[in-house]
């Protein structure tokens, strides 16, 4: 067993400038596609969370509402949205609670072999849970710039 506490340190650090960018976004700005765009702050937020869910404990997600997949999963648009839709607040917790349930669950598993690699297309392949954890927190920093980019756009609107 190798030592994670670095990349569980990483995590900390990704996560909670997920939050504080999250935390400092009003329900309002969440929601607004600038033109040409085709997603939103509040679906980047819930994308991430879908994805690592999807990554760490497989497509079916079970940690979170069974709507989640049609929500922000890949390919999936704020424009096709029917339902309820979760709030900031309601997105954060699970984020905070995602971040405690990963940490406790695979803290230890790091080097442990997936059931079968991780395929990300041609791109390479993932056989452990620590490479596609890993991989999770890069994808996290896309949508944050994701993210960043939506707030500079709605900004300069205004």
């Amino acid at each position: 067993m190798s030592n994670s506490s670095y990349i569980l340190d990483s995590y900390d650090l990704v996560r909670s400038l997920t939050l504080g960018a999250l935390n400092s976004t009003s329900e309002e700005v969440a929601d607004i596609i600038p033109a040409g765009l085709n997603n939103n702050i509040r679906w980047n937020l819930g994308h991430i969370l879908v994805t690592q869910d999807f990554f760490m404990y497989g497509p079916s997600c079970p940690h979170l509402p069974a709507n989640y997949l049609a929500l922000f999963a890949a390919g999936t648009n704020p424009a096709n949205w029917e339902g309820d839709v979760p709030s900031l607040a309601t997105l954060a917790a699970q984020l905070e609670e995602q971040k405690a349930r990963i940490k406790e669950t695979f803290g230890d598993r790091f080097d442990e072999k997936l059931p079968q690699p991780f395929q990300l297309g041609k791109k390479g392949t993932m056989n452990t849970f620590g490479e596609l954890f890993a991989f999770s927190l890069f994808h996290e920093g896309m949508h944050m710039n994701a993210f960043a980019t939506l707030n500079k756009t709605i900004s300069a609107a205004k």
